[in-house]
Parts: structure tokens; sequence; C-alpha cells
């Protein structure tokens, strides 16, 4: 019988993505993949390690797997990703993890299981490569949307990030390979595809940049949606935006992380620029393609903020007006430089400030999904779970729809109802892909 094989991901797309690697390469060495942990001869765990609480989250978890060893003495367990990277070996002999192995070392997963197995000795693979997984097609689970990983690493060093410390400096996948992925995805049906990388806007490949990725990319037939993660502030040029209102399949919505409105906070972070540069770089972009979106990353409570730091990031973000913002009280992660910095603001504080900046963007994303009453948009089914389907907007609202409906299929809907912040969706008519906005 086939070695059985478990994962399961925490954390960003790129991990999502990795976890579809992972896979490819264990069932290229004859192991079999389990939905259900289980049934499982292998159980991994991919983790980020970008805040302390999804590393906290994905230990207990782990915990959890460690404990299914009394029932089932051969389990194998194993961490991999970004947490593998920043813990090594510690993960081995401080909390028992059987095999660990860092962003770059998945190639070896197999060798690694087989060593275990033959020596019960625990196997760790943290070094760091050029890896790039090229000649590797991901197992994608969705029949909808694909990610592809077109660079990986980051030479940005914001310092309150840890992300060059555990996936390395910037490389870019080749182009031949990311068009060879895109194909595969669009041949097995998928209509939304997303480009991801650490800093999608930093690939290159000898004189290609990244305008050069997307367009080429978007002439490929037979799919409807082009979508990219995540882009650095400092690299997004006017070029970009008319770029990517010239681009048949772009759907208008950006990710675009702030993390603070104050100028000597992002100074302190090493951004690389200031809130007003932001500001102009957001209202360019608006102006160029007047129905773009953009949702934003905001990190409060990083070391010496003040209140007064903390209320110039309440002022932007009821100046942007941001559709949705993903939002974080700042905890001190290994190897980077604010771990030095002096004056750090206290738990409470970050708490509250995090709750006030909660409250202040919830009300905004409810009254910017409220202006959608009414409105007639195109939206593409992706997922069903019962008598209610998910389905996303080109500007990356997901809207409920509570008729038949198909997987994969784009429909008019009218919202005619808003609950929350959730649009509910009323289908008109169905959208044939060439008739796709």
């Amino acid at each position: 019988m086939k070695n059985r094989y478990f994962i399961k991901a925490y954390g960003c797309q790129m991990n999502l993505y990795e976890a579809g690697v992972v896979s490819a390469i264990m069932d290229q060495a004859g192991f079999e993949q389990t939905e259900s942990e289980t049934d499982a001869d292998i159980i991994y765990l991919i983790t980020c390690s970008v805040r302390n609480h999804a590393e906290q989250r994905a230990l207990g978890r782990f915990n959890y797997f460690k404990g299914m060893k009394k029932d089932k003495p051969g389990l194998i367990i194993g961490i991999l990703g970004c947490m593998a990277q920043s813990y090594k070996d510690k993960l081995n002999t401080e909390h028992g993890a059987d095999i660990v192995a860092g962003p770059d070392q998945y190639r070896i997963l197999p060798e690694l299981i087989n060593t275990f197995q033959q020596t019960q000795i625990p196997q760790n693979a943290t070094s760091f490569s050029c890896e790039n997984y090229e000649g590797i097609m991901p197992r994608n689970k969705s029949k909808t949307t694909g990610f592809i990983s077109i660079m990986r690493g980051c030479n940005n060093y914001c310092t309150y990030c840890i992300v060059p410390y555990v996936r390395g400096r910037e490389r870019s996948k080749s182009l031949d390979q990311i068009i060879k992925e895109a194909e595969i995805l669009v041949q097995s049906g998928v209509q939304d595809i997303t480009l991801v990388g650490q800093n999608v806007l930093a690939w290159r490949q000898d004189n290609l940049d990244f305008l050069d990725l997307i367009k080429a990319v978007d002439k490929l037939d037979g799919y409807t949606r082009l979508r990219f993660i995540t882009s650095h502030p400092k690299d997004l040029t006017q070029r970009h935006i008319q770029t990517f209102a010239s681009l048949k399949k772009f759907c208008a919505h950006i990710h675009l992380p702030i993390q603070s409105g104050s100028d000597r906070i992002l100074q302190l972070m090493n951004r690389g620029y200031t809130c007003a540069e932001y500001i102009e770089k957001v209202e360019t972009a608006r102006k160029i393609i007047p129905e773009l979106s953009f949702t934003t990353d905001i990190l409060v409570g990083f070391p010496s903020e003040t209140e007064a730091d903390f209320q110039k990031t309440i002022w932007v973000i009821k100046q942007l007006q941001f559709d949705f913002a993903y939002m974080f009280r700042y905890s001190e992660r290994p190897y980077t430089k604010s771990r030095d910095l002096n004056d750090k603001v206290p738990e409470q504080t970050r708490r509250q400030r995090l709750t006030d900046l909660i409250q202040t963007q919830n009300q905004i994303t409810a009254r910017k999904s409220s202006e959608l009453l009414g409105r007639q948009m195109q939206v593409l089914v992706e997922s069903k779970n019962g008598t209610q389907a998910y389905a996303r907007t080109r500007t990356n609202k997901i809207v409920i729809i509570k008729e038949p409906v198909k997987t994969g299929q784009t429909y008019l809907c009218q919202i005619d109802k808003i609950v929350g912040w959730t649009p509910i969706g009323k289908i008109l008519e169905t959208i044939k892909q060439e008739e796709v906005l």
C-alpha cells in the first residue's frame, strides 16, 4: 500500500501554492495524497512565520497531530515552510517534529521520508538555495481559480518583516515556465489566474520586467480573469497602471500594503515611501482606472508609535477609503531589525489601537458594500456549499448567490441585498466566455 500523506497549509497564497508543489513532488515519488488526516501515514504542516499568532496556531495544530501518534505510532509529522526555516532544528529537538523542511527543500521530501522510515532519526533540511521549482506543475485543487508563483524571496528588508530571512533573496521564475503553468491551468478549465510572489513587481528576466510578463499572460486564450498579489508601493508607477488599464483580462483590484500613515514610522519600517507618495499613487490609479478597488495591510503598535502616529493612520484610511484591510498589531519577529528598537508600545495599547482601527475600517467596508445595492455586475462562481454559491466580482468582492448556478461560470447578477457587508446577488443571465468583461 502506498504511503498516504495529508497537507494542511496556513497563511498566504504562496503557502497554498506551495502545498500544490509538495503534492506534485510527493505524487511523482509514488506517494498518495489523502484529504483525511486520520487516513494519513504522513502529515505535513506548511506554516507561516510572518506573525507570532500564526506560529502559535500552527504549533497548536502540530501538537494535536502529535497526539495522534498514541493510536498510530508509525505516523510521520513534518513541518514545512517559513516557520521551519525560522525555528530550524528546534522543531526537531524541542517540539518533536519528524521532518523539518524549509521553503527551498521540498524536492528532497521523499528522500527525507525514506531516511526517517529507515533510521527513525528526525530529518532537518533548512539550507537556502536559488530554488524556484522550475519544471514542477503544482497540483491545483480548484477547477475555477489558480495561482502561479512568479518569484520568491524579498530584497526590501522592512525592519519588522521576517520574509527575507526565511525566504531568501529575490529570484524570478522563467517566463517560459510561467506561461507553461498558465497554459496547463487554462486547459484544466481555470478562469481566474493570480500571479503571486513576495513582491511581484520585482519580477525580472534579462531585459524583461513584470509588465512584459503580465502582458504575455494576458494574451493567452481560454480564460477570462488575471490578478496579481502582492505589490510594494515604492515599485508601483503610473506606467504600471496605464499598462494594467490596457489589459483585456486584468481585474480592477490592487493589494497595496501601506502599513502606517505616519512618515516617521514608515521610515523606521524602511518602507521606502512617504504617506503623501502613497496617496498620490492611489489617487492617480483611480483616475486612470475609475472602477479600481484597493485593499491594504496595516500594522499598528510598531516600536515608538505614538498616539499621534496612530491617528495619522486612522486619517489615511478615512482619506483613501480602502475596500478592505488586513489589520494586525505588531509582534516581534526573530532576525528583524525592529527587535533592537527601543520604546516598545505596551501590549494593551497595541490591542486597543487595533480594535479602534478595525472598527474604523469595518465602517468603511460596510459603506462601500452598501453602495453596490441595486447594481448589476458580472460575477464568476468559484465554489458552492449546499444551496449557497460564492462568486467574485472583477474588483475582488465576494457575492453570495442562493440560486442554482454552475461553478466556473460567469453570470450577470443584480445585488438585491447586503448582509453585514456581504452582497447577495440575483442571477439575471449567463454570460458567454467571449462576452465576459
